[in-house]
């Protein structure tokens, strides 16, 4: 039963190799920790835009305004030849593209002003063999 100051006393080369071991341990496993607090920090802080370069403003469209329930409303029209069918059409803010297909079976992409009407751009569509 060893002495109750006996508690300096020297350990014994395997008991002392293992104690270096713990430690070491000990130190790499606290230093992972450290950094991975780090990195969640980080990205914490990135995440909110407090660090790095501002952001770019969100992209805006022309998209007109919701119609009240007594506003003035307009109404265009668009003249297509006898025969013409329309394939297709998708709205891009204030512009309209139709996919038209002639009498003969010609194919064509039509820009539209929505509020006007007006024909902005007209493509012809040639399948090539």
């Amino acid at each position: 039963m060893p002495a109750a100051g006996d508690d300096d006393a020297p350990l014994d080369p395997a008991a002392e190799k293992v104690r270096r071991r713990l430690v070491r341990l000990l130190i790499v496993s606290f230093g992972t920790m450290i950094l991975g607090f780090v990195a969640v920090f980080g990205a914490i802080v990135y995440k909110l835009g407090l660090f790095g370069s501002p952001a770019a403003p969100a992209p805006t469209s022309a998209v007109a305004p919701p119609i009240a329930g007594n506003a003035r409303t307009t109404s265009a029209g668009l003249a297509l030849p006898e025969g013409t069918q329309i394939l297709s059409s998708a709205l891009d803010g204030g512009r309209i593209l139709l996919q038209l297909k002639g009498p003969q079976g010609q194919e064509e992409l039509v820009v539209v002003e929505a509020a006007s009407g007006k024909v902005v751009h007209r493509l012809s569509l040639v399948r090539v063999p």
